[in-house]
């Protein structure tokens, strides 16, 4: 109930932001390069006020203008290409990492296009930007979408995997073989079996057992390092026992047992040699 509640929770967040994203206009190639050619002309412009010893009011002005025109401008060439994020970002749903999560650390990459961005090769904005969001999310999903961090190239096996794994459940109608999904990806079987040991999850200790109780999961959990009943017990009891076996004989032999096999509890086991000086 609760995960369901999320996940509505998180659709609803989902559409939101798409009606938000959807106000901005997608940009022509000649968008593109006057956008383009403003960055540039922003960043250059702050870079001469950085390196300027003196400026007139004049000439200040036209380079501050300049600085916000560029910001304008980067700003609107990321808020158009929003929707290219979402796109890519939903192929990588089958990462177990939210997709709102995935559309930031595409955000991310695409700023980053942006930024990078050279408008004098010629090619498409989307063309160029896709690798850098696709970067982003793959290495996003390797860093934050796990408990425990993946190498990017495993994170990577691992959703192809997954990916093939989808088709050929569509395909057959029932969960791949590993010997099915091994030929479908051409890897070796005992590979598969390694990187998909990297989709498990480790639990929490405090995940309830059911959705009605208290119960959780450290509750039935073993725990292997605690003292079993019958050790405490023994444990207990043990000193009670020695001093039991040892009344019979005299004060003599019960310290040179003491002494020799630790059973003072105040120290290791004494050599025969020490015990001997001690006597």
């Amino acid at each position: 109930m609760a995960k369901d509640r999320i996940d509505r929770d998180e659709e609803d967040l989902v559409r939101l932001y798409l009606t938000d994203i959807g106000q901005y206009a997608l940009l022509t190639k000649d968008d593109e390069v006057r956008l383009a050619k403003a960055i540039e002309a922003g960043k250059a412009a702050a870079e001469e006020m950085a390196k300027a010893k003196s400026l007139n009011a004049t000439k200040k002005r036209e380079l501050r203008k300049a600085v916000r025109e560029g910001e304008v401008a980067e700003r609107a060439f990321v808020q158009s290409n929003l929707r290219l994020v979402v796109s890519i970002a939903k192929k990588y749903q089958a990462s177990g990492l939210p997709l709102l999560d995935l559309i930031q650390e595409g955000n991310l990459g695409l700023m980053h296009a942006v930024e990078k961005f050279d408008w004098r090769k010629g090619f498409k904005f989307s063309t160029y930007a896709t690798w850098w969001i696709r970067q982003a999310i793959t290495r996003g999903i390797a860093n934050t979408g796990r408990t425990i961090r993946l190498p990017v190239h495993a994170g990577d096996t691992l959703a192809r995997l997954q990916k093939a794994r989808s088709r050929l459940e569509l395909k057959f109608g029932r969960p791949a073989t590993l010997a099915e999904l091994a030929k479908e990806v051409e890897m070796p079987e005992d590979k598969v079996t390694e990187a998909l040991r990297f989709a498990a999850e480790p639990l929490s200790l405090s995940e309830p057992l059911r959705e009605d109780g208290d119960a959780e999961l450290g509750d039935v959990v073993e725990d292997r390092s605690a003292e079993q009943p019958f050790e405490v017990a023994a444990t207990a009891l043990l000193p009670e026992e020695i001093q039991r076996l040892l009344a019979p004989l005299d004060e003599r032999e019960r310290e040179i047992l003491r002494l020799r096999f630790g059973l003072d509890g105040k120290g290791e086991p004494r050599t025969l040699e020490e015990v001997g000086e001690h006597f």
